[in-house]
């Protein structure tokens, strides 16, 4: 992997191939607020669905009772969002499988101006107000065109720490404050 660094045009050059390993972690990102949402909601509902279920019950009164329902809702919500991640992952290396584009060597050219991305003799070219939100992970950037489509820049493209740093620069220089979530 060739990596270039222009810190006199403010032009970073980055280039790579995801991996699936990468691509399966984008997922568990992309997916995270979601499944905890449902974990919680159906923990939740599950408690509350045991306590009105036996709202008439005699032990009802006994703390022990409630302590148990907690309990349980929370190990069937905990069976939910394993299950969840599961298939969220086996989706993942589906799509990953499927998508020739995905596993070619991506070339993305950012500047102030633009982000560019080269796939083969393919040529794209966003301009800062497509970007809809920019997230930093621990292992890579997280750029979403759209509600489910992202361009994906793992930290193992970057020669050096000025190099992410001038990506982070050039995010919340083109970026709204509300749109970068680092």
């Amino acid at each position: 992997m060739e990596k270039d660094f222009c810190p006199e045009k403010d032009t970073l050059i980055l280039r790579g191939t995801l991996t699936k390993k990468e691509y399966k972690k984008h997922g568990d990102y992309h997916f995270k607020k979601i499944l905890h949402t449902i974990f919680l909601s159906f923990m939740i509902f599950s408690f509350l669905t045991f306590v009105i279920g036996t709202w008439n019950a005699e032990d009802l009164d006994n703390v022990f009772s409630y302590i148990f329902f907690a309990l349980f809702s929370l190990v069937l919500s905990s069976v939910l969002l394993v299950g969840l991640k599961i298939i969220t992952k086996l989706k993942a290396s589906r799509e990953y499988k499927s998508d020739p584009l995905v596993k070619k060597e991506i070339t993305y050219i950012i500047s102030s101006q633009e982000i560019h991305q080269k796939i083969g003799k393919s040529n794209n070219y966003l301009e800062w107000e497509q970007i809809r939100t920019a997230y930093e992970n621990t292992e890579m950037f997280r750029l979403y065109v759209s509600r489910a489509k992202a361009i994906v820049l793992p930290k193992r493209y970057f020669a050096s720490e000025e190099e992410i740093k001038l990506l982070k620069r050039l995010i919340t220089k083109n970026l709204s404050k509300d749109k970068v979530k680092f």
